[in-house]
């Protein structure tokens, strides 16, 4: 899909609804010409309508826009993403959601690893963690919802950790 052809449609629109409001302005004085003009608003809007939603379509699918959009579909799933799940999303093909998972695996944003006959991108930064409250010292672990603030065993004060 390439973005000439929806500018062309586009600008292709302007001679049609420009002749369809000449063809409004004379159907003032006589009926006869208003068959003619709503024939010519009919084909300027179709080709206006049609070229803006190529165009949004190519802004929705552009790969910085579907970078973010895995980041975002990746936090939603609880930091993990497949290509099935991104193509589904927003309805890709298979080379095209590639491309944009590798990308982020290059950059250091995801990694891949195979579960199965699954390929699935882990982001790191987007996977839950556990907090514990540890003792530095004799290294007991309690929930960090507990009251508690120093080690029942040692009496050390309890350091929050996330695993």
């Amino acid at each position: 899909m390439r973005k000439i052809p929806a500018v062309i449609l586009v600008l292709l629109s302007i001679p049609f609804l420009t002749f369809g409001i000449l063809f409004l302005i004379a159907a003032i004085g006589g009926a006869s010409r208003l068959v003619a003009c709503l024939a010519l608003f009919a084909v300027g809007v179709a080709l206006l309508v049609g070229g803006l939603r190529w165009l949004r379509r190519l802004a929705a699918i552009s790969p910085d826009v579907l970078k973010t959009g895995a980041v975002e579909l990746a936090r939603r799933l609880g930091g993990e993403l497949t290509i099935s799940q991104f193509r589904a999303e927003y309805r890709l093909s298979q080379q095209q959601a590639a491309e944009v998972l590798e990308k982020l695996v290059a950059e250091g944003t995801a990694k891949r690893e195979n579960r199965g006959e699954r390929m699935v991108y882990v982001f790191a930064e987007l996977l839950p963690s556990l907090v514990d409250k540890v003792c530095p010292y004799c290294g007991t672990k309690l929930p960090v919802r507990s009251a508690v603030r120093k080690c029942p065993n040692c009496g050390a004060q309890l350091e929050i950790t996330k695993t």
